[in-house]
């Protein structure tokens, strides 16, 4: 199966209005790729995404990844995207 989507959604598309009526909460945001280049993964983390996990991966290390979210405080969305 080939995942076309990758090149369709990009951090750089969604519109920071989006976001301007729910600044008091935080969805963290979870990247799950094949891909294990690092620089894939800066720019994940620098787009806004809260982790990463790479395919193939163990059970443990996702459960890992999931409950960081849950152990830190939840910061505020910024305005500024810096992709």
């Amino acid at each position: 199966m080939e995942a076309d989507i990758n090149k369709q959604i990009e951090c750089r598309e969604v519109p920071v209005e989006t976001f301007e009526n729910v600044l008091h909460w935080h969805v963290p945001i979870l990247a799950m790729t094949a891909d294990v280049i690092q620089a894939t993964h800066e720019e994940c983390l620098r787009c806004g995404m809260d982790g990463y996990v790479s395919k193939p991966f163990e059970g443990e290390q996702l459960y890992r990844e999931v409950t960081r979210f849950f152990k830190q405080p939840q910061k505020r969305i910024s305005n500024e995207v810096k992709c």
